[in-house]
């Protein structure tokens, strides 16, 4: 095997959300990565599937001011993904205030790995524009695109995701990334994309020693819109079994528990112990302002 079979097999580990596998596979591989661009690229991934799991103070502790740029900007993401976990604002600002000087600093600007951080970072922060800026002159890379393709997603313009899903299958038809990318799109445009979506990810899942939560939680939601709820919510434990502390999974359980009319102290389970995981989730502002919404409406209507 060459370095070039090595990186290729771990960017597809990685986009299947296989982190342990590719860690390990950098790990047993290391001596096949000879030139100095594989032996960054290897890094990067490795860090990013330490940050895949959550395992932040590895990827802070590791990287050192010796480090490539790129190495340097998953350093920050793992910061400011902590800071957001630990609810600390200041270190989450330090790290945004940071990873934007990265990007601007000499020809940072058009590295795909800064870019990628940066932008996953702007976008966690609700910056959807800034982060479409700071994609636009990344070239043709996959995992830049899937990141506009799921920014367009957010602001539901399906017609554009659809037309960078056209383009990239233009350069990348066969690649699993640009096929997962399909799926993504074909989930939010329904109909009969939804069964289309199914069967991309069924592939990958049969493909593959196991399934990993994210393709299971991709399954889940791919039969949760086809109104299965049984297989979804069987493929949702699954995932929960894997890795209980999954923020994805307990959102998208939270949701098939509520179609599936389960007792409302299951559903408080499920909310509660994403409170502990992700206290910032978006899902749970979302609820809080709906709750807070019901109340004040309520109020009005109360007997005096």
């Amino acid at each position: 095997m060459d370095e070039f079979s090595v990186l290729f097999a771990v960017r597809n580990l990685f986009a299947l959300g296989n982190y342990q596998i590719a860690i390990n596979e950098l790990s047993t591989s290391s001596r096949l990565l000879q030139s100095p661009e594989a032996q960054v690229e290897a890094k990067v991934y490795l860090y990013r599937s330490y940050v895949g799991q959550g395992k932040y103070n590895i990827v802070i502790s590791d990287i050192t001011e010796r480090d490539p740029p790129e190495v340097q900007a998953i350093k920050l993401l793992a910061i400011y993904l902590q800071a957001k976990q630990k609810g600390d604002p200041a270190a989450a600002e330090q790290a945004i205030s940071s990873s934007t000087a990265l990007l601007s600093d000499g020809a940072n600007n058009i590295n795909p790995t800064i870019q990628l951080a940066t932008a996953t970072i702007q976008v966690n922060e609700g910056f959807l524009e800034e982060a479409l800026r700071i994609l636009h002159s990344r070239g043709k890379n996959l995992e830049c695109a899937a990141l506009v393709i799921q920014i367009y997603v957010q602001m539901d313009r399906i017609d554009l995701a659809r037309k960078e899903v056209a383009s990239v299958k233009s350069w990348a038809e066969d690649a699993l990334l640009a096929q997962l990318i399909e799926a993504w799109v074909d989930l939010r445009v329904g109909g009969a994309k939804y069964q289309d979506a199914f069967y991309i990810f069924e592939e990958f899942a049969q493909s593959n020693t196991a399934a990993t939560v994210k393709l299971l939680n991709n399954l889940a939601v791919s039969n949760l819109a086809l109104g299965r709820y049984p297989e979804a919510e069987s493929q949702l434990l699954e995932a929960l079994n894997k890795d209980n502390n999954d923020a994805d999974t307990l959102v998208n359980l939270i949701v098939c528990s509520n179609l599936t009319s389960k007792p409302l102290d299951v559903i408080s389970r499920y909310v509660n112990q994403l409170r502990d995981v992700a206290p910032q989730h978006a899902f749970l502002q979302d609820l809080d302002l709906k709750n807070s919404l019901f109340d004040r409406a309520a109020a009005r209507y109360a007997v005096a």
